[in-house]
């Protein structure tokens, strides 16, 4: 497990999958981050890459030939090496290996770099085609925030809300919580909701091309916050495990370049919706930030 911090905070983040494990807000030891927990998601902020999500019954095509991959991808299930660090940041490079193309068939390399300033955590990732083809992927932030954040709380006393009001559409969601072409409108000139069990009830809200760059986590029992920035990304997603018999305990705020496979999809990778590419040689950058107060 490898930690940055400044005065107000400290993050960790473990090699394997370079995913966070721990946001915490030094003068309330305060942690924001979900802490893992199996019997409810046993991640806390995977890296999907490049993939979000899963693919129909986890296999695609690239020219012709199958592959297949689990959920979210190949960085989440390998440890990533760690190519610099110093006290306020830390850096990370994924880089293709013959064991990885079994599932994704490109050389690539994908460098995440972690940095603190006051009470703000920058994660930027940089994807680097090192092929001799075209490379085709998507890629998203998935931070989990617990939701309640003190005892004595619930769900119900928190809200999500957006910079601007919104006239913003979702894409409707299949039983199985896969996306589905079809869409309806969720915002008509209003920028927030209160988190509500049953608006999980097929696991995400995926807004489209919404037009603030910007979400906030809020609640009405408490001042704290959580603020995340995702400028450059097409559209957003919220998404929480539904559990029956249980409340909601977390809340996944998810920037998305592009967005998950339809459910039903077939065919080419590179022929879906909303699918990026890379001519060789050629890089991109996408940067997300998580503000907490």
């Amino acid at each position: 497990m490898k930690k940055i911090e400044t005065e107000d905070i400290i993050v960790e983040i473990d090699e394997l999958g370079a995913q966070i494990t721990s946001i915490k807000l030094k003068k309330d030891n305060l942690e924001f981050l979900w802490q893992q927990d199996p019997s409810y998601w046993s991640s806390s902020a995977p890296v999907p890459f490049p993939i979000i999500g899963r693919l129909n019954n986890n296999i695609t095509l690239f020219d012709g030939k199958e592959y297949s991959m689990k959920s979210n991808g190949i960085i989440r299930y390998v440890s990533v090496p760690v190519t610099c660090q110093e006290k306020n940041h830390l850096e990370f490079e994924f880089t293709s290996t013959n064991e990885t193309k079994y599932n994704y068939p490109f050389e690539c390399k994908v460098g995440i770099r972690f940095e603190v300033q006051g009470n703000e955590l920058k994660v930027t990732t940089t994807i680097l085609n090192e092929d001799i083809k075209t490379m085709y992927y998507n890629y998203a932030g998935h931070p989990g925030f617990r939701v309640p954040l003190l005892d004595g709380e619930s769900s119900n006393d928190y809200y999500i809300e957006f910079e601007k009001p919104e006239h913003a559409s979702v894409f409707l969601m299949a039983d199985t919580g896969q996306l589905l072409p079809d869409t309806e409108l969720f915002f008509n000139n209003e920028n927030r909701f209160f988190i509500r069990k049953e608006l999980f009830k097929r696991e995400a809200i995926a807004f489209i091309k919404p037009e603030s760059s910007s979400v906030y986590i809020k609640n009405i029992k408490n001042p704290h916050e959580i603020k995340i920035n995702f400028k450059g990304f097409d559209n957003l997603a919220l998404w929480t495990p539904y559990k029956e018999d249980k409340e909601i305990r977390l809340i996944c705020i998810e920037p998305w370049a592009g967005h998950s496979d339809f459910k039903g999809n077939v065919g080419e990778f590179k022929n879906r919706d909303g699918v990026y590419s890379l001519e060789p040689g050629h890089h991109a950058e996408f940067m997300y930030s998580i503000l907490i107060q």
